[in-house]
């Protein structure tokens, strides 16, 4: 008989504070709470759910996951500080080499079959290291070398589909937010890199996800920007832009990584989940055409509907957190 693999974990990171990014007028940390919970319904094996915690207070929030999954209080202070922390803890936990791990930032609104179709993705991409259901910038592998160079339509357009699961296509992906997935294992290799570009500043997020798939990160500009602040850069600045540049030089050395450590990315064609944030001009890849079909709108009041009817213990018409 063959054993089942082990079950999807999702780390769940949650922050009780807001920050001052535009939202939709649907917006609400609950919403995104219980749209990942109704996803996670659709799986064939029950998932391990794993809320990290940062600065929560009692509240909905808090009540929602005491009765669905495990919780634990970290000191984080930051995204990047939380998710060290995370990266730390998982990778030190006995657990299946095998085991995947979903890495779940707490202001995301997932399509229903979101993490069904991650499983099948996973699935059906043996040499995928990191999984991503979120962004639209493909990789031009052919043109890549140690550079990451973006195809030159987003999606699965140009850069093509490299497996199919369903109405979704997976293709090599340029960049990726720290909503993610990746095998234990992986983790596990890429653990001191992944924690030390936490501390490059930035889009830290995105230039980890370059430098563990072998491309370095960071233009010559932006280094010498850094490193020689001098003319663009206050007094007061220089020693923050001097670190900054240290630390991006030593991440760059340790993305010139062999072949064979190598770790490369895919994503989702369409998007199965969505940033909950107003549009900003230029702050993201355009989306593919798939994805711009999607009415997230429409998603977050289905979402409420399915909650009205769940049992969970949340109140749709007061969740506003």
């Amino acid at each position: 008989m063959t054993p089942h693999p082990p079950p999807l974990r999702v780390l769940y990171r949650h922050y009780g504070g807001e920050n001052t990014k535009p939202r939709p007028a649907y917006y609400s940390k609950v919403l995104a709470l219980v749209s990942m919970l109704r996803a996670a319904e659709q799986l064939d094996q029950a998932p391990e759910l794993v809320y990290v915690n940062d600065q929560v207070r009692p509240g909905p929030l808090l009540t929602l996951m005491e009765a669905t999954g495990e919780v634990v209080d970290i000191k984080g202070g930051s995204d990047a500080r939380s998710l060290r922390a995370t990266f730390s803890r998982e990778a030190a936990r006995e657990a299946s080499p095998d085991q995947f791990l979903w890495f779940a930032e707490d202001d995301y609104l997932y399509r229903p079959d979101a993490l069904r179709r991650l499983a099948q993705g996973v699935e059906a991409l043996p040499r995928a290291s990191y999984v991503t259901v979120y962004g639209s910038g493909a990789l031009d592998t052919a043109a890549s070398r140690r550079r990451a160079v973006l195809a030159s339509e987003p999606g699965a357009g140009t850069a093509g589909a490299v497996a199919t699961t369903g109405d979704v296509d997976w293709y090599p992906a340029a960049y990726a937010t720290s909503t993610l997935g990746t095998r234990l294992s992986t983790l596990r290799q890429d653990l001191s890199l992944l924690r030390f570009t936490a501390l490059s500043g930035g889009a830290w997020d995105q230039a980890s996800w370059a430098a563990t798939a072998g491309y370095l990160p960071y233009t010559a500009a932006e280094l010498r920007a850094d490193l020689l602040p001098f003319r663009a850069v206050p007094p007061a600045g220089w020693p923050k832009a001097l670190a900054r540049g240290s630390v991006r030089v030593a991440v760059s050395a340790r993305a010139l990584r062999r072949p064979s450590r190598r770790h490369p990315l895919f994503a989702s064609d369409p998007e199965l989940v969505h940033h909950m944030e107003a549009p900003i001009p230029g702050a993201r890849h355009e989306l593919s055409a798939r994805s711009a079909t999607t009415d997230w709108a429409a998603v977050a009041a289905d979402t409420w509907s399915w909650a009205a009817g769940s049992g969970l213990p949340v109140d749709p018409k007061g969740a506003t957190a």
